[in-house]
């Protein structure tokens, strides 16, 4: 029987091309809107004198960061997916659902749609509403762990910004909070298990702590989506600099890297409508405090969150067909694997599951 997409995550995909174009237009006036609010506090001559330092090889430079952060996203998913037998779906409809996480845009309310794929290939719901949560806690958990690195590179290297009381937060907290969070869900997560009502929701999020403990537990197993997840930010973080950089500025790389991790208080795919508008007013402050002039923080990050709300939307909306059979998907599974014998996994995918199947023997 065919089942319809749930109300949280179908929102978007359900809506006629007419009503997307309005979404998107929405959203890119959203950061219009941001970025002229903040050319007015920096003060309009400054940025347009900035504008007249453009080097669009730079924008280039850009565009390849956010295609080398796809890959690295894509390998996270897997991850996540998988860890801990996990369903496997279809590679057409994981790449269709990891293209939707990664532009954000059509993934409404945050996890939904990742959480619905993988019901679809046959998880129970607390297990799909942990793994969808995992992917948003380590997408923040990698995140912070460059924080705390770029934090101490600041700290040792003696660099005036961002000052003491920015760094010294990020270098201390984030290990200690990740160490905390992993003992106490390993502690308590099954008192909850099958409970209803809150206790259920304390059990998902417990549940999708302890899939993250795991992938940090075994790295010779899942090291590939932790490494997608460091690859994704790294990428990010570098296409943000590239920004600053078309307009002359080259800014030190770990107080970038501090000044973004801060800014980035929700990632494309949990905030809603990919973020537009809060990301490109909240990243050029926190760039701001980290060293970057207000101007060339404005224009560049600007540059950036253009390009990476329009660059994905041409990809995402071709998958939207692909997207909008997902209540399809589990009569197509098979029960062996759970990939569908209608659509085989490509040649690349094949190898790396032999890889990862592979136990590993440890030298004598």
């Amino acid at each position: 029987m065919r089942r319809s997409l749930p109300r949280s995550s179908g929102t978007h995909l359900e809506r006629r091309w007419a009503g997307l174009a309005l979404l998107i237009a929405v959203a890119t006036l959203l950061e219009l809107a941001a970025g002229v609010g903040l050319a007015y506090v920096a003060g309009f001559g400054k940025v347009r004198d900035i504008l007249t330092r453009f080097d669009g090889v730079w924008l280039l430079v850009l565009v390849g960061a956010l295609l080398v952060s796809f890959l690295g996203y894509y390998q996270v998913y897997q991850g996540v997916f998988r860890v801990e037998g996990g369903p496997r779906l279809p590679w057409r409809r994981m790449s269709a659902v990891v293209a939707a996480g990664f532009s954000g845009f059509l993934a409404y309310n945050g996890g939904a749609l990742d959480a619905y794929a993988l019901r679809s290939a046959g998880a129970e719901d607390t297990d799909a509403r942990a793994r969808a949560a995992a992917l948003a806690g380590l997408e923040h958990g990698v995140l912070a762990i460059g924080g705390t690195v770029t934090a101490i590179i600041v700290l040792v290297a003696g660099l005036g910004e961002p000052s003491l009381s920015y760094t010294l937060p990020w270098a201390i907290i984030p290990v200690p909070g990740f160490l905390l969070a992993f003992w106490l869900a390993e502690r308590y997560r099954g008192r909850f298990q099958g409970k209803p009502g809150l206790q259920r929701r304390i059990c998902i999020f417990l549940d999708s702590i302890h899939l993250v403990r795991v992938l940090f537990a075994h790295p010779l197993r899942w090291g590939a989506a932790l490494v997608g997840m460091a690859i994704f930010w790294a990428a990010e973080a570098f296409a943000a600099w590239a920004g600053l950089a078309a307009f002359g500025y080259h800014m030190d790389a770990a107080a970038l890297f501090v000044g973004f991790a801060t800014g980035m208080v929700f990632t494309r795919r949990t905030g809603p409508l990919a973020g537009a508008g809060v990301l490109a007013l909240l990243l050029p402050l926190t760039l701001l405090v980290s060293g970057a002039p207000l101007a060339i923080a404005i224009v560049g990050v600007f540059c950036y969150r253009m390009l990476a709300l329009w660059l994905p939307l041409p990809v995402s909306l071709a998958l939207l067909a692909t997207l909008r059979k997902l209540p399809e998907l589990a009569g197509t599974l098979s029960a062996a694997g759970g990939v569908s014998a209608s659509e085989p996994p490509s040649a690349v995918e094949a190898v790396v599951e032999a890889v990862a199947e592979r136990p590993v023997t440890p030298a004598p």
